[in-house]
């Protein structure tokens, strides 16, 4: 008989329909701001590393990038609509509902991501030679590519995972596992990419094996969080059996966010198709730059991430006006934050491309690059901070509504007109990408605010039917 029971100590969850608004954008976005920096860091040394082979790695390393991150689109739909579900169903009190929501998720992530690191792996050398025509480019792209379909399955895992535990403002435990994935990553990538005492390296294909070592690690962790009864999402592997309806209800609901993806990723495939025709080096300053401006942007997407579950939650507790409130709080602070960071890289462009690799004439270009892409940084990262907020209400297609006619209406026929036509170059592909951001942004703030005005958030009845009788 034990004479000195152990209390327990009660784990208290922080109610986002309530109180300080500040506050719990700050609980949501800073944890989420953190995984977001951590998700993008093996990026950041995968450029540092693969930089040092030369400009040719980094042109097949940006073009594969293009086009998994293209493939993965689908996938993000998935992930979006069942973290919108998730979060409305917490607000709601329905964690059982919840749970199966997120395990849906999980199982549409898994059954795609799972044949198309089949398909990509097999196709590899087929998609990078739609993308350049340079004999070397193509043979770096090819190793590149079916290392990466090796672990396609954990780099869409992993992120899936993350979404859920957002929804159900609990960023805390996938920021764990996003941590261990790029630290393991970011230790053994340079010995993977160059080699250890007799251990040979493994070349540009040692950088996608480093980081899907790493999101293996981070998926197991966060993993155990959900099954293991630590988060509020209480998984079960009954969770992960096919329920129809609700499966059927994350498509319809996530098909506009995955159309939205598809359409801005796509248009990023043809745009870097032609800076190719300008040759590796503007392709190489073009990889480097969107990556750095991805992880600049990292403030926002950690108010994005924060912002779908604040409207989410509160929508489902019936509080529209103050999920309206959560929306313009969060652009003052993406104001803040993203207009500083602009200005940063702006003045100190020819440093950041420096640091990364791109010297001589590719530091040259990579400058010019960052500069004019900085530009449209704030409008950009406005942009996605709304698409979040229509996310989070479960209304997802006036985001895939703007990324179509901006992407396809107005960045693609200039940026060729532009580069091509007009003789610009590559400045002109970069011009259109920036005035495109700038388009995108300003319509989304202004529809978001007219249809809240006009119609008013209302919960979605068809996100928060519960499925479970």
């Amino acid at each position: 008989m034990n004479l000195f029971p152990r209390r327990r100590r009660a784990h208290v969850r922080f109610d986002y329909t309530r109180g300080s608004l500040g506050w719990g954008l700050a609980r949501l976005a800073l944890p989420s701001c953190g995984e977001q920096i951590a998700w993008n860091l093996d990026a950041v040394v995968e450029l540092y590393w693969v930089g040092r082979l030369g400009p040719e790695y980094l042109a097949a390393v940006a073009l594969c990038f293009m086009v998994s991150f293209f493939l993965r689109a689908i996938p993000l739909g998935f992930r979006i609509a069942g973290g919108a579900l998730v979060a409305q169903r917490i607000g709601a009190g329905d964690d059982r509902g919840a749970a199966l929501a997120a395990g849906q998720s999980i199982l549409l992530t898994l059954a795609y991501t799972g044949v198309f690191a089949v398909l990509g792996y097999l196709l590899s050398p087929w998609m990078i030679a739609l993308m350049t025509t340079d004999p070397l480019v193509r043979e770096l792209g090819t190793a590149y590519f079916r290392m990466s379909f090796v672990f396609f399955v954990f780099y869409d895992g992993i992120a899936t995972l993350a979404h859920v535990l957002r929804g159900a403002g609990e960023p805390g435990y996938s920021l764990v596992g996003m941590v261990a994935s790029a630290g393991v990553a970011t230790i053994i990538m340079p010995f993977c990419v160059f080699g250890w005492g007799q251990v040979p390296g493994m070349g540009i294909a040692g950088a996608p094996f480093a980081v899907g070592i790493g999101r293996i690690v981070g998926t197991a962790i966060v993993m155990s969080f959900l099954f293991t009864g630590r988060s509020r999402l209480k998984l079960s592997l009954g969770d992960l059996r096919l329920d129809r309806p609700l499966s059927r209800r994350i498509l319809v609901l996530g098909w506009p966010a995955a159309a939205q993806n598809l359409l801005e990723r796509g248009s990023n495939l043809i745009l870097v198709r032609i800076l190719s025709l300008f040759g590796p080096v503007p392709v190489a300053a073009f990889g480097v730059t969107n990556r750095i401006t991805n992880v600049s942007r990292m403030p926002a997407f950690g108010v994005q991430a924060a912002l779908r579950t604040l409207v989410g939650q509160n929508l489902g507790a019936g509080q529209p006006a103050r999920a309206v409130q959560a929306v313009r709080l969060s652009m003052w602070v993406t104001a803040f934050f993203m207009g500083t960071t602009a200005l940063g890289l702006f003045h100190f462009a020819p440093q950041v491309v420096l640091f990364f690799g791109l010297t001589g004439e590719g530091a040259e270009v990579g400058a010019l690059c960052l500069r004019i892409l900085t530009v449209g940084l704030l409008f950009e990262s406005a942009r996605r901070v709304l698409a979040g907020a229509f996310h989070g209400a479960a209304n997802t297609k006036p985001p895939m509504i703007v990324e179509g006619l901006v992407r396809w209406g107005v960045e693609i026929p200039i940026g060729y007109l532009a580069a091509v036509v007009l003789g610009l170059g590559a400045a002109g592909v970069w011009w259109s990408i920036t005035g495109g951001q700038i388009l995108a942004g300003a319509a989304l703030f202004g529809w978001f605010f007219w249809w809240s005005a006009r119609e008013g958030l209302r919960t979605q009845p068809a996100a928060l039917q519960s499925p479970v009788e």
